[in-house]
């Protein structure tokens, strides 16, 4: 069992058709969307949608830690 959590966080933007998916260790959903909101790598104008807990096996195998924001292709 992980001794924190991570989740998933989908990012889309009204000016740009892309879209990014990351990672993000936290304590709670709304600290995962308040850390990713600050980082520098948003598409412009960024809109962040939580979408899901990641499990301890989804932790281990993308090899999330503490205070880790992970962007995935």
């Amino acid at each position: 069992m992980s001794l924190f959590n991570a989740y998933q966080i989908e990012v889309t933007s009204p000016a740009s058709p892309d879209r990014q998916v990351f990672f993000v260790a936290a304590a709670s959903g709304e600290e995962a969307m308040a850390t990713l909101a600050g980082n520098s790598a948003l598409l412009p104008l960024p809109v962040l949608n939580l979408q899901r807990r990641l499990s301890d096996s989804e932790i281990d195998m993308h090899q999330i830690g503490p205070a880790t924001i992970q962007r995935w292709l």
